[in-house]
Protein backbone atom coordinates (compact mmCIF):
# COMPACT_ATOMS: atom_id res chain seq x y z
CA UNK A 1 0.00 0.00 0.00
CA UNK A 2 1.27 3.67 -0.93
CA UNK A 3 1.51 4.80 2.82
CA UNK A 4 1.57 8.38 1.11
CA UNK A 5 -2.64 8.08 0.74
CA UNK A 6 -4.29 9.17 3.32
CA UNK A 7 -7.64 7.05 2.78
CA UNK A 8 -9.30 8.36 5.60
CA UNK A 9 -9.12 11.95 4.01
CA UNK A 10 -9.51 11.16 0.65
CA UNK A 11 -11.66 14.56 -1.40
CA UNK A 12 -14.76 12.24 -1.58
CA UNK A 13 -16.07 14.46 -4.50
CA UNK A 14 -13.44 15.02 -6.22
CA UNK A 15 -11.91 11.10 -6.15
CA UNK A 16 -15.71 9.66 -7.04
CA UNK A 17 -16.06 12.27 -10.18
CA UNK A 18 -12.32 11.06 -11.25
CA UNK A 19 -13.54 7.05 -11.91
CA UNK A 20 -16.80 8.30 -13.44
CA UNK A 21 -19.79 7.89 -10.41
CA UNK A 22 -23.31 9.46 -11.68
CA UNK A 23 -23.10 12.23 -8.88
CA UNK A 24 -24.39 15.65 -9.68
CA UNK A 25 -24.26 19.18 -7.78
CA UNK A 26 -27.26 20.00 -6.02
CA UNK A 27 -26.19 23.26 -4.21
CA UNK A 28 -23.30 25.00 -2.81
CA UNK A 29 -21.90 22.26 -0.49
CA UNK A 30 -23.97 19.18 -1.27
CA UNK A 31 -23.80 16.42 -4.47
CA UNK A 32 -26.00 13.67 -4.82
CA UNK A 33 -26.06 10.16 -6.50
CA UNK A 34 -27.88 10.83 -9.93
CA UNK A 35 -29.89 7.11 -10.27
CA UNK A 36 -30.04 7.03 -5.79
CA UNK A 37 -31.05 10.49 -5.04
CA UNK A 38 -31.27 9.88 -1.15
CA UNK A 39 -27.34 9.44 -1.24
CA UNK A 40 -26.22 12.71 -0.54
CA UNK A 41 -22.29 14.08 -0.24
CA UNK A 42 -21.01 17.11 1.91
CA UNK A 43 -18.00 18.43 0.45
CA UNK A 44 -17.26 20.76 3.73
CA UNK A 45 -17.21 17.47 6.01
CA UNK A 46 -16.23 15.05 2.94
CA UNK A 47 -18.87 12.28 3.69
CA UNK A 48 -21.81 10.53 2.16
CA UNK A 49 -24.63 10.06 3.41
CA UNK A 50 -27.09 7.24 1.83
CA UNK A 51 -30.28 8.12 3.34
CA UNK A 52 -32.40 5.14 1.56
CA UNK A 53 -30.11 2.63 3.15
CA UNK A 54 -29.01 4.17 6.39
CA UNK A 55 -29.58 1.19 8.82
CA UNK A 56 -26.51 -0.40 6.85
CA UNK A 57 -23.35 1.01 8.31
CA UNK A 58 -21.74 1.21 5.78
CA UNK A 59 -24.17 3.33 4.36
CA UNK A 60 -22.07 6.80 5.10
CA UNK A 61 -18.65 7.61 5.32
CA UNK A 62 -15.77 8.01 2.92
CA UNK A 63 -14.43 6.89 -0.66
CA UNK A 64 -13.69 3.26 1.45
CA UNK A 65 -17.83 2.60 2.74
CA UNK A 66 -19.12 3.92 -0.38
CA UNK A 67 -17.33 1.60 -2.62
CA UNK A 68 -17.86 -1.05 -0.40
CA UNK A 69 -21.81 -0.41 -0.17
CA UNK A 70 -21.89 0.70 -3.93
CA UNK A 71 -19.86 -1.94 -5.31
CA UNK A 72 -20.09 -4.46 -3.26
CA UNK A 73 -16.76 -4.62 -2.45
CA UNK A 74 -14.49 -5.96 0.74
CA UNK A 75 -12.84 -3.22 2.57
CA UNK A 76 -9.31 -4.35 1.70
CA UNK A 77 -10.61 -4.54 -2.23
CA UNK A 78 -11.91 -1.18 -1.64
CA UNK A 79 -8.07 0.38 -0.36
CA UNK A 80 -6.70 -1.92 -3.12
CA UNK A 81 -8.88 0.10 -5.90
CA UNK A 82 -8.56 3.13 -4.13
CA UNK A 83 -4.93 2.96 -3.96
CA UNK A 84 -4.71 1.91 -7.81
CA UNK A 85 -6.80 4.85 -8.79
CA UNK A 86 -4.59 7.47 -7.38
CA UNK A 87 -1.41 6.36 -8.05
CA UNK A 88 0.03 9.44 -9.69
CA UNK A 89 -3.27 10.87 -9.15
CA UNK A 90 -3.38 14.51 -6.55
CA UNK A 91 -6.69 14.94 -5.98
CA UNK A 92 -8.10 18.65 -5.13
CA UNK A 93 -8.95 19.07 -1.56
CA UNK A 94 -12.18 20.04 -0.58
CA UNK A 95 -12.67 23.70 -0.01
CA UNK A 96 -14.02 24.44 3.90
CA UNK A 97 -17.48 25.58 3.85
CA UNK A 98 -17.69 29.32 4.18
CA UNK A 99 -20.46 31.31 6.10
CA UNK A 100 -21.95 34.23 5.56
CA UNK A 101 -20.20 36.64 8.86
CA UNK A 102 -23.40 38.37 9.30
CA UNK A 103 -27.23 37.62 8.06
CA UNK A 104 -29.23 40.77 5.84
CA UNK A 105 -32.54 39.75 5.16
CA UNK A 106 -32.56 41.20 1.42
CA UNK A 107 -35.96 40.36 -0.70
CA UNK A 108 -38.12 42.55 -2.35
CA UNK A 109 -41.58 41.58 -1.64
CA UNK A 110 -44.76 42.44 -2.54
CA UNK A 111 -47.57 44.02 -1.34
CA UNK A 112 -50.49 41.55 -2.55
CA UNK A 113 -49.65 38.46 -2.69
CA UNK A 114 -51.86 36.98 -4.77
CA UNK A 115 -49.75 34.13 -6.63
CA UNK A 116 -48.68 33.04 -3.14
CA UNK A 117 -52.39 33.16 -1.92
CA UNK A 118 -52.99 31.06 -4.84
CA UNK A 119 -51.20 28.69 -4.49
CA UNK A 120 -51.08 27.67 -0.32
CA UNK A 121 -54.92 27.68 -1.02
CA UNK A 122 -56.13 26.40 -4.20
CA UNK A 123 -53.16 24.10 -4.70
CA UNK A 124 -52.13 22.94 -1.61
CA UNK A 125 -55.60 22.90 -0.04
CA UNK A 126 -54.63 25.08 3.07
CA UNK A 127 -57.60 26.61 4.63
CA UNK A 128 -57.41 30.67 3.63
CA UNK A 129 -57.58 31.37 7.53
CA UNK A 130 -54.42 29.90 8.27
CA UNK A 131 -52.68 31.31 5.14
CA UNK A 132 -53.57 34.73 6.21
CA UNK A 133 -52.62 34.45 9.63
CA UNK A 134 -49.40 33.31 8.81
CA UNK A 135 -49.09 36.22 6.22
CA UNK A 136 -50.26 38.69 8.89
CA UNK A 137 -47.55 37.37 11.82
CA UNK A 138 -45.27 38.19 8.97
CA UNK A 139 -44.16 34.62 9.15
CA UNK A 140 -44.79 34.17 5.10
CA UNK A 141 -44.76 36.43 2.25
CA UNK A 142 -44.07 36.93 -1.72
CA UNK A 143 -41.47 38.27 -3.11
CA UNK A 144 -41.56 39.77 -6.58
CA UNK A 145 -40.51 36.23 -8.80
CA UNK A 146 -43.97 35.32 -7.36
CA UNK A 147 -41.87 32.96 -4.46
CA UNK A 148 -43.32 32.29 -1.33
CA UNK A 149 -41.24 33.25 1.38
CA UNK A 150 -40.58 31.39 4.87
CA UNK A 151 -38.89 33.40 7.22
CA UNK A 152 -37.13 31.89 9.94
CA UNK A 153 -37.17 33.34 13.50
CA UNK A 154 -35.15 33.36 16.46
CA UNK A 155 -35.41 35.28 19.57
CA UNK A 156 -38.04 37.60 17.14
CA UNK A 157 -35.27 37.95 14.40
CA UNK A 158 -35.12 36.85 11.12
CA UNK A 159 -32.35 34.27 10.73
CA UNK A 160 -32.56 32.62 7.70
CA UNK A 161 -35.39 31.84 4.98
CA UNK A 162 -36.25 29.67 2.24
CA UNK A 163 -38.17 30.34 -0.50
CA UNK A 164 -40.72 28.14 -2.32
CA UNK A 165 -42.15 28.56 -6.01
CA UNK A 166 -45.72 29.09 -7.17
CA UNK A 167 -44.96 28.37 -10.87
CA UNK A 168 -44.42 25.14 -12.52
CA UNK A 169 -40.74 25.10 -13.44
CA UNK A 170 -39.77 23.59 -17.26
CA UNK A 171 -37.91 21.44 -18.49
CA UNK A 172 -34.87 23.80 -19.31
CA UNK A 173 -35.22 25.29 -15.32
CA UNK A 174 -34.93 21.76 -13.68
CA UNK A 175 -31.96 21.02 -15.82
CA UNK A 176 -30.72 24.30 -14.62
CA UNK A 177 -31.43 24.02 -11.03
CA UNK A 178 -30.30 19.89 -11.09
CA UNK A 179 -33.75 18.76 -10.03
CA UNK A 180 -36.56 16.69 -10.63
CA UNK A 181 -39.33 18.87 -8.68
CA UNK A 182 -41.93 20.94 -10.05
CA UNK A 183 -41.47 23.85 -8.11
CA UNK A 184 -38.74 25.85 -7.27
CA UNK A 185 -37.14 25.91 -3.96
CA UNK A 186 -34.17 27.26 -2.32
CA UNK A 187 -32.78 27.71 0.85
CA UNK A 188 -31.02 30.91 2.06
CA UNK A 189 -27.43 30.69 3.26
CA UNK A 190 -27.19 31.93 6.54
CA UNK A 191 -24.05 32.61 9.35
CA UNK A 192 -22.99 29.23 10.48
CA UNK A 193 -24.74 29.40 13.92
CA UNK A 194 -28.24 29.87 12.42
CA UNK A 195 -27.33 27.65 9.63
CA UNK A 196 -29.14 24.63 11.60
CA UNK A 197 -31.78 26.13 11.79
CA UNK A 198 -35.45 26.46 10.13
CA UNK A 199 -39.10 28.29 9.69
CA UNK A 200 -41.21 27.45 12.51
CA UNK A 201 -44.29 28.44 14.89
CA UNK A 202 -45.19 28.47 18.50
CA UNK A 203 -48.47 28.70 20.34
CA UNK A 204 -48.22 29.01 24.51
CA UNK A 205 -45.51 26.94 26.13
CA UNK A 206 -43.73 24.65 23.36
CA UNK A 207 -43.49 21.44 25.41
CA UNK A 208 -44.83 19.53 22.45
CA UNK A 209 -42.31 19.97 19.40
CA UNK A 210 -43.04 18.57 16.10
CA UNK A 211 -40.37 18.67 13.37
CA UNK A 212 -41.62 18.32 9.47
CA UNK A 213 -39.16 18.00 6.44
CA UNK A 214 -40.79 21.25 5.03
CA UNK A 215 -42.96 24.46 5.90
CA UNK A 216 -45.99 23.43 3.52
CA UNK A 217 -46.01 20.31 5.97
CA UNK A 218 -46.07 22.25 8.54
CA UNK A 219 -48.49 24.49 7.48
CA UNK A 220 -51.04 21.11 6.20
CA UNK A 221 -50.06 19.22 9.81
CA UNK A 222 -51.49 22.73 11.61
CA UNK A 223 -54.65 22.59 9.32
CA UNK A 224 -55.07 18.97 10.19
CA UNK A 225 -54.77 18.93 13.94
CA UNK A 226 -55.55 22.43 14.58
CA UNK A 227 -58.13 21.92 17.43
CA UNK A 228 -55.96 19.09 19.14
CA UNK A 229 -52.42 21.07 19.18
CA UNK A 230 -51.75 22.61 22.56
CA UNK A 231 -48.55 24.28 23.96
CA UNK A 232 -46.72 23.63 20.79
CA UNK A 233 -43.50 24.15 18.47
CA UNK A 234 -44.24 23.29 14.77
CA UNK A 235 -40.47 22.93 13.04
CA UNK A 236 -39.69 22.82 9.53
CA UNK A 237 -36.09 21.75 9.36
CA UNK A 238 -35.73 21.32 4.94
CA UNK A 239 -35.26 18.06 4.98
CA UNK A 240 -33.95 15.39 7.01
CA UNK A 241 -30.65 16.96 8.97
CA UNK A 242 -30.56 15.30 12.08
CA UNK A 243 -28.53 18.38 13.28
CA UNK A 244 -31.12 20.82 12.67
CA UNK A 245 -33.52 18.79 15.08
CA UNK A 246 -30.87 18.55 17.80
CA UNK A 247 -29.78 22.77 17.30
CA UNK A 248 -33.74 23.52 18.18
CA UNK A 249 -33.72 20.90 21.20
CA UNK A 250 -30.22 22.55 22.11
CA UNK A 251 -32.11 25.94 22.07
CA UNK A 252 -35.19 24.37 23.89
CA UNK A 253 -33.17 23.26 26.65
CA UNK A 254 -31.21 26.63 27.07
CA UNK A 255 -34.43 28.74 26.83
CA UNK A 256 -37.74 26.99 27.70
CA UNK A 257 -36.69 24.24 30.13
CA UNK A 258 -36.87 21.18 28.03
CA UNK A 259 -35.46 19.21 30.51
CA UNK A 260 -38.14 19.49 33.06
CA UNK A 261 -41.16 20.95 30.97
CA UNK A 262 -40.75 18.95 27.53
CA UNK A 263 -43.70 16.48 26.93
CA UNK A 264 -43.23 15.19 23.80
CA UNK A 265 -41.00 14.76 20.49
CA UNK A 266 -42.84 14.41 17.54
CA UNK A 267 -41.21 13.23 13.90
CA UNK A 268 -43.60 14.33 11.79
CA UNK A 269 -41.43 13.20 8.08
CA UNK A 270 -42.59 11.84 4.49
CA UNK A 271 -43.76 8.37 4.98
CA UNK A 272 -41.45 7.15 2.36
CA UNK A 273 -37.73 5.26 2.42
CA UNK A 274 -36.08 8.34 3.63
CA UNK A 275 -38.15 9.23 6.11
CA UNK A 276 -38.83 5.92 7.76
CA UNK A 277 -35.23 5.63 7.52
CA UNK A 278 -34.72 9.26 9.44
CA UNK A 279 -37.79 8.19 11.91
CA UNK A 280 -35.22 4.52 12.53
CA UNK A 281 -32.61 6.95 14.04
CA UNK A 282 -34.91 9.30 15.81
CA UNK A 283 -36.25 5.68 17.65
CA UNK A 284 -33.15 4.71 19.28
CA UNK A 285 -32.29 8.27 20.85
CA UNK A 286 -34.18 9.61 24.59
CA UNK A 287 -33.96 12.80 25.11
CA UNK A 288 -34.79 13.77 28.89
CA UNK A 289 -36.98 10.73 29.30
CA UNK A 290 -38.66 10.78 26.44
CA UNK A 291 -38.93 9.21 23.00
CA UNK A 292 -39.70 10.28 19.88
CA UNK A 293 -43.02 9.26 18.49
CA UNK A 294 -43.57 8.70 14.77
CA UNK A 295 -46.15 11.09 13.07
CA UNK A 296 -45.24 10.18 9.96
CA UNK A 297 -48.72 10.00 7.82
CA UNK A 298 -50.39 7.03 7.36
CA UNK A 299 -52.34 7.04 4.48
CA UNK A 300 -50.34 9.03 2.47
CA UNK A 301 -46.44 10.46 1.25
CA UNK A 302 -46.83 13.22 3.04
CA UNK A 303 -48.75 15.67 5.11
CA UNK A 304 -49.51 17.72 2.60
CA UNK A 305 -50.93 15.34 0.47
CA UNK A 306 -52.90 13.81 3.88
CA UNK A 307 -54.65 17.52 3.84
CA UNK A 308 -55.50 17.60 0.48
CA UNK A 309 -57.50 13.81 0.72
CA UNK A 310 -58.76 14.84 3.74
CA UNK A 311 -60.64 17.72 2.08
CA UNK A 312 -59.72 19.93 5.11
CA UNK A 313 -61.84 23.37 4.86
Amino acid sequence: MDEKIDLYNIPIVSYLLSIGEPIEPISHNYYQHKVHNSLKINISKNYFVWNKMITNPLAKGGVIQYLQIMHNLTQNEAIAKVVKDLKGIKLEKPKQKSYPKSFNYRQNEIDIPLNSLKFLVFNRKLPNHIVKKFFSLNLIQQNERKEIIFKWYKNKRIVGFSRQGTVKLTNEEKEKYHTTRDYFKYVAPTTEENTFWGFNYMEGEPENVYFFESPIDLLSYLAINENQLKNFWLISIDGLAKEKVEAFIKYGTNNFDFENKLKTLNICFDNDEAGRNAMSYFEDLNIFNINFTNQLPVNFKDWNEELINKGCK
